[in-house]
């Protein structure tokens, strides 16, 4: 006897006995090429088939997915290892030449791999308009990267995998810092060499880089798994069985117009946005102005430059960590206040503590203990909570739309006047934190409210959504993680 699955799709016969992950009776025994999409759809992929395509995905894609994260990162805040190394005073910028210039990346950046050639260019400026006018072009041209990184993911990696991916771009975002203040330290004691100051060759050095990987990636970001080089056939096909078995909820991935205006009146999409628009305030101040803090605290240029790494380090190990109890415990919420608390007792001792190098010290590593965290998981929180590729793909890009907003702010609240303790900053970071922290707890209780009222469906109701053709997130199967 065969029945029907909630998206429609025949079953094979139940008396087989055991059933997929997609609630399919796995009667199929093996697939090849010629299967068909039932075929396909009735096929369990064993735990050793699973783990080997995931190793293949996370020696080739992700590395190629951090490192493109890590230089991106890296080219928008270098600005800050420019500027210890007198940047500003060499090309006649005024006092508040840093903040402007921070924002002015994100007031593009926000609203849209040649981005290495303007970073590139960044080295032969001689006047704070080239600066202005760099900075406006970047945040252009790096504007898509982000979003579309994140998409990329969810093409390959499934719901409950993405927490550990999306880590993976975020500790390289925080590996940048410590690759960048070490860098940024060596490139500055090359003051004088060839004629130019240390942050041309700092730029310079870096968008050649950035050029080379640029390259690089298009040989490792395929358009699909099917055009992936590095899978094997019997990969590809894994690849296949994967995506057929996740539409059973997602729906077809074909445009249309109605998944974009679902994203655009979905209320989760937008307290993402607003818990991410608080976490990024931190994230872009904290990465941008850090080893301007640290300097502001008495240290030399070279050594503010080195004593960055540490903080970053730590950093990227907490979210490593809490990224790795996300995925195997399925747990989001509960990682990320406790840990975004810790930062704003950072913040706290910032504001409240002026004369003691070591406890400023010590609260740059608190205030790094949170951020990465916070905002890494809320975005892999929001993939694994849309479905339907149209729908997630739009809603990937409001969310991000409204979190860089908070890089325009960041670059206005760390002001030149306000050195050495830089008060309102971190005031503004503590806040932030909080308000992305009090959003965050809004949204949790939404995913609840609605996972209670599928599991109050009766059956009859179940049945009706079925017959109404009901798929994605508001599908009755579909619950929200939290």
């Amino acid at each position: 006897m065969s029945t029907t699955s909630s998206a429609g799709v025949k079953e094979h016969d139940a008396e087989k006995g055991q059933f997929n992950a997609t609630g399919l009776a796995y009667a199929v025994k093996d697939i090849d090429e010629n299967s068909s999409d039932e075929e396909l759809l009735a096929y369990q992929i064993s735990p050793q088939e699973t783990r080997s395509l995931l190793r293949r995905l996370d020696s080739f894609l992700a590395p190629m997915v951090m490192i493109l994260y890590l230089i991106s990162f890296l080219d928008r805040s270098n600005i800050g290892n420019a500027s210890t190394g007198g940047m500003f005073v060499d090309i006649g910028a005024p006092k508040n030449g840093l903040s402007v210039t921070t924002s002015i990346f994100y007031a593009t950046y926000a609203v849209t791999t040649v981005w290495g050639a303007v970073v590139l260019g960044n080295g032969f400026i001689h006047n704070y308009a080239s600066l202005v006018a760099l900075r406006l072009v970047l945040g252009f041209l790096e504007s898509a990267l982000t979003p579309c990184l994140f998409l990329i993911l969810t093409f390959y990696y499934q719901r409950m995998e993405l927490a550990w991916r999306t880590s993976l771009m975020f500790v390289s975002a925080a590996t940048s810092g410590v690759v960048g203040g070490l860098i940024g330290a060596g490139f500055l004691k090359l003051d004088g060499r060839l004629g130019l100051e240390g942050w041309r060759h700092l730029y310079i050095w870096e968008g050649a880089i950035t050029i080379l990987i640029g390259f690089a990636s298009i040989f490792f970001i395929a358009d699909s798994p099917a055009s992936a080089w590095y899978l094997s056939p019997r990969q590809k096909l894994l690849m296949r069985v994967r995506d057929l078995q996740a539409r059973q909820y997602t729906g077809a991935d074909a445009f249309s117009w109605a998944e974009v205006r679902k994203a655009f009146t979905e209320p989760i999409v937008y307290l993402s946005g607003l818990t991410q628009l608080g976490f990024d305030i931190c994230l872009y101040g904290f990465s941008t102005f850090i080893v301007v803090i640290v300097k502001a605290l008495g240290y030399s240029t070279i050594n503010s430059q080195l004593l960055t790494a540490p903080i970053y380090a730590w950093a990227a190990i907490v979210y490593l960590a809490a990224a790795h109890i996300c995925d195997k415990k399925d747990v989001r919420y509960w990682l990320i206040l406790p840990l975004g608390l810790v930062t704003c007792i950072g913040y706290i001792l910032l504001v409240a503590v002026q004369h003691s190098t070591a406890v400023s010290l010590f609260a740059c590593f608190l205030c790094g203990t949170g951020i990465y965290t916070a905002v890494g998981i809320n975005v892999s929180w929001l993939n694994s909570n849309i479905a339907g590729v149209r729908k997630r793909s739009t809603a990937i890009g409001i969310q991000q739309l409204i979190g860089n907003i908070g890089g325009v702010i960041a670059g206005q609240i760390y002001r030149s006047q306000d050195k050495p303790h830089y008060r309102l900053g971190h005031a503004v970071s503590l806040g932030s934190m909080a308000f992305g922290l009090a959003m965050m707890t809004v949204m949790t209780w939404l995913l609840r409210h609605r996972n209670a009222k599928k599991l109050a469906l009766t059956e009859a109701e179940k049945e009706e959504q079925d017959r109404q053709g009901v798929t994605g997130d508001a599908h009755w199967s579909f619950m929200y993680v939290w």
